[in-house]
């Protein structure tokens, strides 16, 4: 097994199509499969469902594209940190309300304060991020689950309400209880999500579904979804405070309340310290100016 047939599946595992993978690696479409093939061989098993329908991957597959992932994402992280003599780098993980709310702040306050470091920005789920960090990916995260970090100890706190467009659920009485909930089409984290736990056990998904059940693959899809009026959805207030306050969205009153999502810093890149202690301080003044700017649905702890 070698990169080169790593990144062709990585590639084609993205645009699903021989011909346009090759054009984007450079190659001749017979190579692309030459790869692919050579890659099932090397791992004794098959990634491609040659017998669906349409291109799909096999459950092997899937996995395989996700560990591609990682080889792809290292390898740019080693080549930036070697060849870019000028600038240090850093790579920061952000979980998606993260990346929402003070991520700007921080990326403006680094290029005005901290111009010597570039700060590369991965926004994902806390599982993904996990990934970056075992594969050496990453020097900070910011995630919803983990040990926290003792020297960044400071956490924003998100509340979270179930939240419509208004016409979705006109005529519907409020206070919900679960089992209205339950009834109404749902916009729902998917399984890998810290979120999807908290919410499936207050409206009892594991029962039969009555309704639509919709799912994003990311929290800004989620909020577009909400947007466009695919259902309710159980998410941090902070991402819709305009649309609430506009009267875009409404927010539920419901019987059964979800926790607030807390995101801190659960890995520092020891190895890096004297750079990561720089970002580290930026990101805490830029949570806490965002918090300190949204007090209606965040707010700012100091302390684990």
């Amino acid at each position: 097994m070698n990169f080169k047939q790593l990144e062709a599946f990585y590639w084609l595992s993205q645009i699903q199509n021989y011909r346009q993978t090759a054009q984007r690696l450079g190659l001749t479409q017979p190579a692309v499969s030459a790869r692919i093939q050579s890659l099932e061989t090397d791992l004794g098993k098959t990634l491609i469902d040659r017998n669906a329908p349409a291109f799909r991957l096999t459950d092997q597959g899937m996995e395989v594209a996700d560990f591609a992932l990682q080889f792809l994402n290292l390898r740019e992280t080693m080549n930036t940190r070697l060849l870019d003599k000028h600038k240090q780098r850093l790579t920061i993980g952000l979980a998606g309300m993260a990346a929402l709310t003070w991520g700007p702040i921080l990326l403006q306050r680094l290029r005005d304060e901290l111009p010597e470091i570039t700060l590369d920005v991965y926004s994902s789920s806390d599982l993904q991020l996990a990934r970056f960090i075992d594969a050496g990916t990453l020097d900070l995260a910011f995630t919803a689950g983990g040990d926290r970090v003792p020297e960044a100890a400071f956490t924003t706190r998100f509340d979270v309400g179930w939240v419509a467009r208004p016409d979705l659920v006109q005529g519907v009485v409020q206070p919900l209880t679960p089992e209205a909930l339950r009834n109404l089409p749902l916009v729902l984290y998917p399984k890998t999500s810290p979120m999807w736990n908290p919410v499936a056990e207050v409206i009892d998904e594991m029962r039969s579904q009555p309704a639509a059940r919709h799912y994003g693959n990311s929290l800004s899809t989620m909020y577009d979804m909400l947007r466009r009026g695919y259902g309710a959805s159980a998410l941090a207030l902070a991402g819709v405070e305009q649309e609430l306050a506009d009267g875009r969205l409404v927010q539920l009153e419901v019987t059964d309340k979800i926790p607030p999502l807390d995101l801190a810093c659960t890995y520092a890149n020891r190895a890096r310290r004297k750079q990561v202690k720089l970002v580290l301080e930026l990101a805490r003044d830029s949570a806490q100016a965002w918090c300190r700017d949204h007090p209606r649905y965040t707010s700012y702890i100091e302390g684990n």
